[in-house]
């Protein structure tokens, strides 16, 4: 290679380094210009949002803080400050026991509207109600505390009799307790 040639390259390889650092320092500017009349909160979403479309186990986070504005936040204030004085939510869901009348009950109770916005639950409980004449007995299936593991009922003392109407079983009622609890 000549000397000629050999400057030619060096300064074609030299205008390449030169054009390129100065398109990084247009998109650097120009991003820095777009973040710094962007609200940070919507810049937030933008980035919570680009993780939704590229992982499988986001979800959205219940976090309104003070300033934001957006219908789901000003639903979530409203709650607040309506119940800001009440205390002691509690709530059941139902699960059927197939080939039966019974309903396995599970309750969730929240200490508070600002833990029910953010789902923290202060404790569960599961239990199944078997009738007895005009009235109807209560068994307790599980419990479950605030992020502790369920802790599922030694059914093993319960008297077979207590059962006699239902068609369950100690075993059977055993099996029920872990598949229609629902603590998830």
């Amino acid at each position: 290679m000549t000397g000629h040639a050999a400057q030619t390259l060096v300064l074609r390889i030299l205008r390449g380094a030169i054009i390129s650092l100065a398109v990084l320092v247009v998109v650097v500017i120009g991003a820095c210009i777009i973040a710094w009349d962007s609200d940070p909160y919507a810049i937030r979403d933008r980035f919570e949002h680009f993780k939704a479309a590229f992982t499988d186990d986001w979800e959205a986070e219940t976090w309104c803080p003070p300033g934001k504005e957006s219908e789901t936040c000003e639903v979530v204030n409203n709650f607040e400050a309506a119940l800001e004085e009440a205390s002691d939510f509690t709530f059941f869901r139902s699960a059927r026991i197939e080939g039966t009348s019974l309903l396995v009950q599970t309750g969730i109770r929240f200490a508070t509207a600002r833990d029910v916005v953010a789902g923290l639950p202060a404790s569960k409980w599961c239990y199944v109600s078997i009738p007895d004449g005009a009235v109807h007995q209560q068994i307790e299936l599980a419990t479950q505390s605030a992020g502790d593991p369920p802790v599922y009922a030694s059914l093993s003392s319960l008297d077979e009799t207590a059962l006699a109407g239902s068609g369950l079983s100690v075993n059977a009622l055993t099996l029920i307790a872990r598949s229609h609890c629902r603590f998830d």
